[in-house]
């Protein structure tokens, strides 16, 4: 992953500690409990000498020379709303006019008090404070419970609320207690975190305008110059097999209705009379809030609160694919197929063997980890007493010898480069295994190539989405809202990855793409864990173990 590589998703490792410790002791005490989990006792220096405490873990844990991704404190007032995590650096906060007390508490909503954002980034703190611990953050659209009370007005013109399960958030450009937002509402609906979480679309070439507003027919030709050709051959290209067509339209929101500017949620300024945001590059992906249509043309709104002409565009259709759930029934070894129809046989005592019906592609099969070599090739028996060719499968095989932080109960994640594998573990119990694909450049040094990094780490955030691009010329790309992100060390993730299927293949920039099933179960059960409602969390201390090797 070279370090041109742009991930505007996260800041440099010193905006991120300054947010959330104020010094660099969370640091040694996250470094402290790897370095437990590894079996190695670090002792605990004082602030200013942390090198030497990272450096005595090892090299998978020493400083890079490239910024861990994180949610940084980007330039803006946070007296009117949090800081957005989509900016590249932090710069010193403006100074806001004198903050004026509002005489009276807000009314009390039926069915309780709530909070809703309607920024993209919504910060919850643990104090109420902007210099305090950084919890994770809401999305606009998000609902959550609330105290009655305000907390503190202190730098924050609307208050202070401690929101469910912890932490406190400002009433103010990023959050209201209003459920009737218009970016509220237009945001309404929630991510799916049973698969994609949303319906998602890719670029197709000339590329997309992006519109603040609904736009008319004499707008669209005036923008779109090439609109009744591009038209024509959008109707030819609905007729192929590979086209999915965009689920039904839905009734035209009163905020999008009679050329309605539509609000901004990412800080960025919309001028009155604006009708386009810009055109959207050559690979470019967005998640859909919802789809509508006008006059007889459809149109998908992103989670940024943008129109994309949806006949501009691919929708995806999700993967299928999905890794195991293990059981003692259903446990390692197993192999996943890999052929579209992987050769079955039926061996019999003499040595001779006979076809069966054949498996399917990416079927996952239980073995027995009996081997048997035949003029076909290595044979590898399945629990039913059949046998597949080794070369036709991708065996996931149980760890002979557990690494040290393997203890009970501990979750880890075992990622192997060579065979594009990932099994989940509790202690030594395996209880999930799946294929993935990591960095196109194997198994190459990270540093100079795009390949994944190896090494023992820790998750410290995750997001249910977050923005992926790059400005390389070579390989520009703006990716929106990829699905289940876990950072684990500077831009490197587990992530979903919703452009392609090829799962078992090396093809990423260095991070381990998953299935949209895999990533979003993996989700689920590491830690941190994010709460019901927030779209982001982190913690440096209690992450899941990456265990990442050739």
């Amino acid at each position: 992953m070279p370090r041109r590589r742009v991930l505007r998703a996260a800041l440099a490792t010193a905006v991120v500690l300054a947010g959330i410790g104020g010094d660099a002791r969370g640091l040694v005490e996250e470094g402290g409990a790897l370095a437990s989990r590894l079996g190695h006792h670090v002792p605990g220096p004082p602030a200013q000498s942390l090198e030497p405490t990272m450096a005595s873990l090892g090299a998978t844990l020493t400083a890079a020379a490239r910024p861990e991704p994180f949610l940084g404190a980007p330039p803006g007032d946070p007296r009117d709303g949090e800081p957005s995590a989509s900016d590249d650096a932090a710069a010193p906060v403006a100074p806001d006019e004198p903050v004026v007390a509002e005489p009276t508490e807000p009314a009390e909503p039926e069915g309780g008090p709530v909070l809703v954002s309607i920024g993209r980034e919504t910060w919850v703190l643990a104090e109420p404070r902007w210099e305090a611990k950084k919890l994770g953050y809401l999305r606009a659209g998000a609902v959550v419970p609330r105290a009655a009370k305000i907390a503190t007005r202190r730098d924050c013109r609307g208050g202070w609320y401690r929101i469910e399960p912890e932490g406190f958030v400002c009433a103010g450009a990023r959050a209201t207690v209003d459920r009737e937002h218009p970016a509220a509402r237009l945001s309404q609906r929630r991510p799916d975190t049973t698969g994609l979480p949303y319906l998602y679309a890719l670029t197709r070439y000339p590329t997309p305008p992006l519109y603040a507003r609904m736009p008319t027919e004499e707008q669209q030709r005036s923008v779109e110059g090439d609109l009744e050709s591009h038209l024509r051959n959008a109707r030819a290209a609905a007729t192929k097999p590979e086209y999915v067509a965009p689920p039904e339209p839905e009734p035209l929101p009163p905020e999008l209705a009679d050329g309605r500017l539509l609000p901004s949620v990412n800080g960025e300024a919309r001028g009155p009379e604006q009708l386009v945001l810009g055109h959207a590059k050559k690979r470019s992906g967005w998640a859909m809030l919802g789809t509508y249509e006008s006059g007889g043309r459809r149109f998908g709104l992103t989670t940024e609160l943008a129109l994309v002409p949806l006949d501009r565009t691919r929708v995806v259709r999700p993967s299928s694919f999905r890794g195991v759930e293990l059981s003692d029934e259903y446990g390692l070894p197993l192999a996943v197929t890999r052929a579209r129809s992987t050769k079955r046989y039926q061996l019999d005592s003499a040595g001779g063997l006979s076809a069966l019906a054949p498996f399917g592609s990416r079927e996952a099969v239980p073995l027995t980890g009996r081997e048997h070599r035949a003029r076909e090739g290595l044979l590898l028996e399945t629990r039913d007493g059949t046998w597949v060719r080794a070369d036709q499968v991708t065996p996931i095989e149980r760890y002979r010898e557990l690494p040290r932080f393997a203890r009970r109960g501990v979750k880890w994640l075992d990622v192997s480069l060579l065979r594009q594998t990932l099994v989940a573990y509790e202690g030594a119990r395996p209880v999930y295994a799946t294929l993935v694909s990591s960095g196109k450049d194997g198994v190459k040094d990270h540093k100079d190539s795009h390949a994944t990094i190896q090494g023992t780490f820790l998750v410290h955030t995750k997001h249910l989405s977050v923005t992926m691009d790059s400005d390389d010329e070579e390989d520009e790309f703006d990716l929106r809202d990829v699905p289940y992100v876990q950072y684990f060390k500077e831009g490197y993730a587990l992530h979903a990855a919703y452009w392609h299927d090829d799962f078992g293949t090396p093809r990423s920039h260095g991070c381990v793409n998953l299935a949209p099933l895999d990533a979003a179960w993996l989700f689920g059960w590491t830690t941190p864990g994010v709460p019901e409602g927030w779209h982001a969390a982190m913690s440096l201390k209690a992450g899941t173990i990456v265990h990442i090797h050739p």
